[in-house]
């Protein structure tokens, strides 16, 4: 047991855990009321467009890819309900306040599996890029490089990297006991354990993996890809008599450059406060110091890139609003002929006198 007797009230880590009204105010407001609005809006989003992408009659390398980004969106939405969302409810209104006491147990094994499925979003997202860069910008090599079968191994590559990747983030914190006021004490996790204060560890695979993996090297990757699609995309725009095939890929293009856009413009942010945190003093990630806010704002884009790919399939995608009309529309038709379908299997499986009776 902490001996807190000699407690003072500029003590850092007290301050970080006494959260004033202001700042459970705003947490409240950011992380569980428009977070939390985003991945429920989000998750029907992405069963949606999972559904509408599996009846596209195409069955092209893209559709899956996209299916397959729908499913990791749909887990990182999934793992920041815990993460940021139900944790940010007992500071302002005195609700849930067993998982708050809960939250710093579950905290280090809450972030990786969070950091897991967004790898796969963050991998996912250059895959489908680089597919549709192949597919427009280098077609003769598209038939063996962009086949369903390809996407189908790279999509598992993908998978297991983003799991193998986040492993050791399991083992960057252990628990520590600090004081927050006279005899008061509370469990709190600090980078330590097998690999948190490893100074090695902390250079190559927090800083240089980090960046080449998460987020530089994903958007500047992106930012190559993107500028060769639209080049491409104008280019398509000028023979607008191509009719059928030529159509939709100009279709499935445009989506993609757009889904681009929205990544690099939410994660952009997150990779300027990844190098914040090397670059900034401690002190400022307190609530009240600006840097406290932009990495709630920053948290909050990234839950908004997995949320929004169903919007911008809407807006910018002709073909998904066909299909999806199409959906709609034969949803009820197709219970009805089911329904008429267990019927006629019923009356033809009672026995004569049955059917003579009635």
């Amino acid at each position: 047991m902490i001996d807190c007797l000699n407690f003072t009230t500029n003590n850092s880590k007290a301050q970080e855990f006494n959260i004033t009204h202001d700042c459970a105010l705003f947490d409240f407001a950011i992380y569980t009321l428009v977070a939390g609005t985003l991945c429920i809006l989000g998750l029907f989003g992405n069963i949606i467009s999972f559904t509408v992408l599996w009846k596209d009659s195409s069955k092209s390398a893209t559709a899956f890819l996209l299916r397959a980004l729908a499913v990791a969106d749909s887990l990182v939405l999934m793992m920041a309900l815990p993460l940021y969302v139900t944790s940010s409810v007992y500071p302002l209104t005195g609700i849930l306040e067993q998982y708050y006491k809960m939250y710093p147990n579950l905290l280090p094994y809450l972030w990786p599996c969070f950091q897991i499925p967004y790898t796969g979003t963050i991998l996912l997202t250059v895959l489908v890029s680089l597919n549709r860069y192949f597919a427009v910008c280098k077609p003769f090599k598209s038939a063996k490089m962009c086949s369903t079968v390809q996407a189908r191994r790279h999509v598992l590559y993908v998978a297991i990297f983003s799991v193998v990747y986040n492993i050791p983030r399991f083992f960057e914190y252990e628990k520590v006991e600090i004081c927050v006021g006279t005899n008061q004490s509370q469990l709190v996790f600090e980078p330590g354990g097998v690999f948190g204060n490893n100074l090695v560890y902390r250079i190559i695979y927090a800083n240089i993996f980090y960046f080449l993996v998460m987020h530089g090297g994903p958007l500047l990757s992106l930012a190559f890809l993107n500028y060769k699609l639209i080049k491409a995309l104008k280019k398509r725009q000028k023979r607008r008599a191509e009719m059928g095939k030529g159509g939709y890929q100009q279709d499935i293009t445009l989506v993609l450059v757009v889904v681009i856009f929205v990544f690099m413009f939410c994660q952009t942010p997150t990779f300027i406060d990844h190098i914040l945190w090397t670059a900034v003093d401690s002190s400022l990630r307190h609530c009240g110091y600006w840097h406290y806010y932009y990495t709630a704002i920053g948290d909050m884009l990234a839950i908004f890139n997995s949320s929004v790919n169903f919007l911008i399939y809407i807006l910018t995608s002709r073909k998904f609003r066909q299909l999806l009309k199409t959906t709609c529309v034969q949803s009820p038709e197709l219970m009805r002929m089911q329904s008429d379908r267990a019927d006629m299997t019923l009356l033809s499986q009672a026995p004569c006198h049955q059917l003579q009776q009635s």
